[in-house]
């Protein structure tokens, strides 16, 4: 490793999550997983809680998916970023919420882990964990 490249790989992972929150945040459903790979396994809030690929968790986003209008909030609060490399690893917190079309508004803050792989020059997503704390 040489020198300096750590805080590389560490600044190309926020970047590829930045990424993944600013689709989330804008809606943009085809951007979302572009940094996932394939088979990567992900744990959110909602049921059934796990999905093995980005196609089941792709699959299910419309059940759950809350209707909002305008731009969501979808923000890291804060986020800390490991990374050598060829492996990586990510977690902080999330405010996530938006303005429902009855005029209501809701906010959130969710937990989030990452598990990342590099794949030539690009980081990828291998497993995602999004948790809500209860009570």
């Amino acid at each position: 490793m040489g020198p300096g490249s750590e805080g590389q790989n560490e600044r190309d992972v926020r970047a590829a999550l930045e990424d993944w929150a600013h689709a989330t945040r804008e809606g943009r459903q085809d951007d979302v997983l572009k940094n996932h790979l394939s088979e990567a396994t992900i744990y959110d809030v909602l049921a059934p809680l796990k999905y093995e690929g980005t196609a089941a968790y792709r699959a299910r986003w419309d059940e759950w998916q809350p209707e909002t209008t305008g731009e969501g909030l979808f923000d890291f609060e804060e986020i800390h970023v490991t990374a050598d490399e060829g492996v990586a690893f990510a977690y902080g917190v999330i405010r996530c919420g938006g303005a429902l079309p009855e005029g209501r508004s809701f906010e959130d803050c969710v937990r989030a882990t990452f598990c990342l792989r590099k794949e030539g020059s690009r980081w990828r997503i291998a497993h995602q964990h999004i948790s809500m704390p209860r009570g």
